[in-house]
């Protein structure tokens, strides 16, 4: 293979970064929040990639951010989205007051936390889903690799949710953002950007009211509908 093959070949390849060569701005698909799409490179999710949101606890509005990407996807473009191991079983009115068409919503249920990191690459892959968001209970940094690359062979956007403890692991995944909850505001800041330096932002909770279709947060006074549910199994 020539040098000339070779430069070409590297070049359609985003999981792998050169350090002699600038690193290209990923294609992104715009999180609906304007704040949010100007502090990062490529303005919104990276797609052909998966993106790490390290959360400090659980809801302080990790599911609201993906919130208008979901509703884009599945009901204006009618495309299918997976959650894997979500840790509580989602709230399906909720999800439709959302704007989100819960027809194109699939639920994996993994009996193990290996087995949903073997889904989620799996679905990744299969190009079949516009979204897959994944809630890591333990991961790697090689598990992680093969969901990125996953994402680059499905030109899908991948969701892991991992604990904020985890910040400090290495991760090849294209970003990673830490969220926390800061003086009633979701803070926001990069912990890896590729393709730029992004930079620290805090979204007032008012932000999430209009992609809920209520106000953040959303208190459950009815019992939950859960949503169908399938258990993925390696064969």
């Amino acid at each position: 293979m020539t040098v000339t093959a070779l430069d070409a070949l590297l070049s359609t390849r985003t999981d792998i970064r050169r350090g002699q060569a600038p690193c290209e701005t990923l294609p992104a698909r715009s999180s609906g929040y304007a704040p949010l799409d100007a502090a990062l490179p490529g303005r919104g999710w990276p797609t052909g990639a998966v993106t790490e949101l390290l959360v400090e606890r659980a809801g302080i509005g990790e599911l609201s951010l993906l919130l208008p990407l979901l509703r884009t996807l599945t009901a204006d473009e009618a495309l299918d989205v997976a959650l894997v191991a979500p840790p509580y079983t989602p709230y399906a009115p909720a999800l439709a007051n959302a704007g989100i068409a819960l027809e194109r919503l699939l639920i994996v249920d993994p009996p193990s936390p290996n087995d949903g990191l073997w889904a989620t690459e799996r679905l990744l892959r299969s190009g079949r889903y516009a979204a897959v968001l994944l809630w890591a209970a333990r991961t790697t940094s090689t598990r992680q690799r093969r969901l990125q690359l996953a994402a680059v062979d499905g030109g899908g956007i991948g969701i892991v949710y991992r604990a904020i403890e985890e910040a400090v692991d290495h991760s090849p995944v294209a970003l990673r953002l830490a969220l926390r909850s800061q003086a009633g505001a979701l803070s926001v800041a990069p912990v890896k950007v590729r393709g730029g330096a992004g930079r620290a932002i805090a979204l007032d909770p008012q932000l999430f009211d209009a992609p809920q279709g209520a106000p953040w947060p959303i208190v459950h006074r009815t019992a939950r509908v859960r949503a169908p549910v399938v258990p993925l199994h390696p064969g």
